[in-house]
Order: structure tokens, then C-alpha cells, then sequence
């Protein structure tokens, strides 16, 4: 591979792993709103909120990619490696992904092991929900205060990384910003607040330049920021846009379309646990496979055709996991909506 090859591969990388932090952004914001509206609807149809049952449904709904995802790397991986006979590879204990926090206990080193790293932003997840199911439960009537006191924790906690120059990526505290966010956005929706009632009047004229600068924000931000402290500014600038877009979408008089009406939103939504697990063991079995086979791996070519196959390979097992597998499972969750 020429230095020229070499260095446009580094930036791509770079690129789409500063905006893939962008998405996890997002992802924390509309997990937390929605979970937050739900847990509100539950007190107010049911007056009362079932902890018990709120884990149960999150369980239910993670646990079997996540199962998977430590079968294929505690199990599957090492014995394929050992009939085909390839570079031995060294494996965490998996004792501190029996006690849910290997993201802060574990090491996630080497190409090989990539998707350790991704199962571990799986326990970002299960982390997120006991904090929030706690919050639910026990500090209803305080959630804008919550939602406060979570964001200045986030802002503290990536103050913290890039003090000492570490990564924030697998630290659950550091997504408090866009949880704090989210949670703040549920409550102003549900009490229908001066900033709801704002964005749902916002002129037609300004929504296509919120949308524009929003846009560049979430797709440039990190990019731009990279590790000074002004980094911090951009998952509240990005949290807030979540916002802005969640309500005028669903609530806005001077929409110019409804993403809420797009199919194909839904249906990615329904994937999204299965694509980040996947997508990193069927990244890891390709290039098992092509090391097998002896086949070159550094051609840019290559590698920019494995990436388009993996990820239509991700859609792919992650629809199939979904009908056949986490379907299925979430009929059971069903029953612990009821009280």
C-alpha cells in the first residue's frame, strides 16, 4: 500500500469514527427520551412504575445479541482460530463481563478483538438503563433536576479523558450529556413547556437553517473540536439539535416533511442492537476468512470492499436475528408491561 493509499484509509477511518460517536450520541438522547416517556405514561395510566419489570423488558431486549456477541468471542472465535490454525490470540477473563462492567476492567487490544470493543458499548447500555430505571423509579417528580445534575456529570466525565489525554468512549458517565438531554426533552414534552411550545411554532424559514447548521455540527463537530476542551460544547450543541428535530418532527406546524412517516427509519431502528454486534464478528470472521485463504488484505481496494460487504452482510443477519430471534422475545416482554 503507497504512503498516499495508506493516509487517505487513516483519514476515512478517522472520519467515520468521529461521526460513529456523533451516533452514539443520538443513541443515548432517544433511549433516554423514550424511556422517559414511557416510564411517565406508565405513572400516569398505571400510577406507578414497575422497576422490576422495566429491567425484564430491557433484558429482554438486549440480552440476546449481547449473549451472542460473548459466545462468538469467548467460544467461537478461539476455536476457529484453532482449526484453522491461525495466530493465537489473547483473550480477556471473561469474569468481568459475567459482572456487567468490562468496559472499565477489560482490555479491548488488537484488530483481531475489535468487536470485544463493541460489546462493551453493549454494557454502555445496560449500565445506562439501571441508572435510568433508578431514576424512573425513584426520583419522578425531580426529573428536570436529574436531567441537570446528569448533563454536568457527562461534562465532567470527558473533562476528566481529556485531561488526561485517555478515551471517553467506553465510559458510561460520559454519555450523561446526551442522556441528560433526552430526559429533559421527554419532561418538556410531556408538560408542554415554553421551549415546546417554541419549536412547534418555529417559522418555516428557519427550520431548513437550524437543519443545515445542525447537520454540519453533528457530522463536523468531533471532527473539527478533535481533542481540545471545546469538544465538550459538542454533544450539548448536538443534544439540543436531537431535540429541536424530535419535537418539531413529531409536534412542528411548519414541517416540510415527517420523518416519522418514513418506513425505513422504523425498520433500521428495530436493527440497531443486532447491526452493532454483528457488524464487528462478521467484520472479524471475513478477515479470518481471506487470512485463511492467504489472500492480501492491505490493498485499499480490498479493504473498501470488505467494508461494503460487511455492512451488507450486517443487514442482512441482523434482519434475520431480528424476525427469528429478538422478535419472538420481545412477544414475551409484552406480559411485563402489566402491573
Amino acid at each position: 500500500m503507497s504512503l498516499s493509499t495508506q493516509s487517505t484509509l487513516i483519514e476515512i477511518t478517522e472520519f467515520a469514527e468521529k461521526i460513529a460517536r456523533s451516533s452514539f450520541d443520538f443513541f443515548f438522547f432517544i433511549s433516554s427520551f423514550l424511556l422517559v416517556s414511557h416510564g411517565l405514561r406508565e405513572y400516569k395510566y398505571l400510577d406507578q412504575f414497575s422497576l422490576r419489570n422495566f429491567f425484564i423488558r430491557r433484558a429482554l431486549r438486549i440480552g440476546i445479541v449481547l449473549l451472542l456477541g460473548i459466545l462468538f468471542a469467548f467460544v467461537v472465535h478461539p476455536w476457529l482460530n484453532v482449526k484453522l490454525d491461525l495466530q493465537p490470540i489473547t483473550l480477556p477473563s471473561i469474569k468481568y463481563y459475567l459482572l456487567g462492567v468490562p468496559n472499565y476492567l477489560s482490555h479491548t487490544g488488537g484488530e483481531q478483538l475489535i468487536y470485544l470493543k463493541v460489546i462493551c458499548s453493549i454494557y454502555l447500555f445496560l449500565q445506562f438503563y439501571v441508572y435510568l430505571g433508578i431514576v424512573l423509579r425513584f426520583f419522578k417528580n425531580h426529573l428536570m433536576t436529574v436531567g441537570i445534575i446528569t448533563i454536568l456529570i457527562g461534562i465532567m466525565a470527558r473533562a476528566f479523558h481529556l485531561w488526561n489525554e485517555t478515551d471517553y468512549f467506553l465510559d458510561t458517565l460520559s454519555y450523561g450529556i446526551p442522556v441528560g438531554i433526552g430526559i429533559i426533552t421527554a419532561v418538556s414534552v410531556r408538560s408542554e413547556n415554553v421551549i415546546f411550545q417554541w419549536i412547534k411554532e418555529t417559522p418555516k424559514r428557519i427550520i431548513p437553517l437550524i437543519y443545515g447548521l445542525g447537520t454540519l455540527f453533528f457530522l463536523g463537530g468531533y471532527i473539527v473540536t478533535s481533542t481540545t476542551y471545546s469538544a465538550l460544547f459538542v454533544p450539548v450543541i448536538t443534544g439540543v439539535f436531537f431535540g429541536f428535530i424530535l419535537i418539531e418532527q413529531t409536534f412542528g406546524k411548519n414541517s416540510f416533511t415527517q420523518l416519522k412517516s418514513k418506513k425505513i427509519l422504523s425498520y433500521l431502528g428495530k436493527l440497531t442492537y443486532g447491526m452493532i454486534i454483528y457488524q464487528a464478528i462478521i467484520g472479524v470472521m471475513m478477515i479470518i476468512a481471506l487470512q485463511s485463504l492467504d489472500i492480501n488484505i492491505n490493498s485499499f481496494y480490498v479493504i473498501i470492499l470488505i467494508i461494503v460487504a460487511v455492512y451488507v452482510s450486517t443487514v442482512v443477519v441482523a434482519d434475520l436475528s431480528y424476525k427469528l430471534l429478538e422478535k419472538p422475545i420481545l412477544r414475551i416482554r409484552r406480559e411485563f408491561k402489566k402491573v
